[in-house]
């Protein structure tokens, strides 16, 4: 597959380039498995539809498979893409929730952006009261870490206490019955829509949360079009090595 191969003097071992990384038993180029993820998570496409698009390389994949990948480096990619964003997020975030069938029942979606649009963090819950809130709100302080200075949410009741709860004083809550996230909310009501639900709350979790942090990724504000598509191949590079590394 293109690999230099190399030979240890001491014990006379082979290994290559992906020895001792999860891609080392699969068949395929990490080039490949990489843009079958990149696919995945960040367009709104089915798997069939990945695989009509790979096909076009002349590599047949199965539906299966590609959701094994997706699994697979799902997890480990969002926890990097997380980490690579830590401590750059604005300081006034917009907080909502949104709702999503899951194993055939109700789960609520807890979201959060800046003022920028840049996203916070995603938070999954089978219940909306205090209680999450406040998992979401300390799971987004430490993803962002930093304390926002305000918090603007809708006239939901449980996020005024929660707030205060987490952040204290520092932080001032604003009620606005138009909140700015609604509308961001489009792109993961879209997604979902695609997959029509999911069967698993751990594959949900993983997809949503996947998917939130690809597209913040190639999240390019303040760009033409133009200039969009000229820095689409360093990104997606960047994307490709993020992913290989220590993994």
């Amino acid at each position: 597959m293109g690999y230099k191969q190399y030979r240890c003097r001491l014990c006379c071992r082979q290994y290559n380039e992906r020895t001792g990384t999860k891609f080392n038993y699969i068949e395929y180029p990490t080039e490949i498995i990489m843009l079958s993820v990149h696919h995945y998570y960040r367009f709104k496409l089915n798997l069939d539809d990945i695989c009509e698009l790979i096909s076009i390389r002349r590599i047949n994949l199965s539906h299966q498979t590609i959701h094994n990948w997706s699994q697979i480096f799902g997890v480990e990619l969002g926890l990097k893409l997380r980490e690579s964003r830590k401590g750059i997020a604005g300081r006034k975030w917009h907080v909502d929730a949104t709702c999503l069938k899951i194993e055939g029942r109700w789960y609520y979606l807890y979201r959060a952006i800046d003022k920028e649009g840049d996203f916070i963090d995603v938070y999954l819950s089978d219940v909306r009261d205090q209680k999450e809130t406040e998992k979401f709100f300390k799971q987004a302080h430490k993803t962002a870490g930093l304390t926002p200075e305000q918090i603007t949410t809708g006239k939901e009741k449980a996020l005024h206490p929660a707030i205060k709860n987490v952040f204290g004083n520092k932080t001032k809550h604003r009620d606005c019955k138009y909140n700015c996230l609604k509308q961001d909310h489009r792109g993961i009501q879209s997604r979902y829509k695609v997959i029509k639900g999911s069967k698993s709350i751990f594959c949900a979790l993983i997809l949503y949360t996947s998917f939130e942090e690809t597209k913040q990724f190639f999240r390019m504000t303040n760009k033409t079009r133009g200039e969009k598509r000229g820095l689409f191949v360093s990104r997606f590079q960047q994307f490709n090595n993020l992913a290989i590394a220590n993994s």
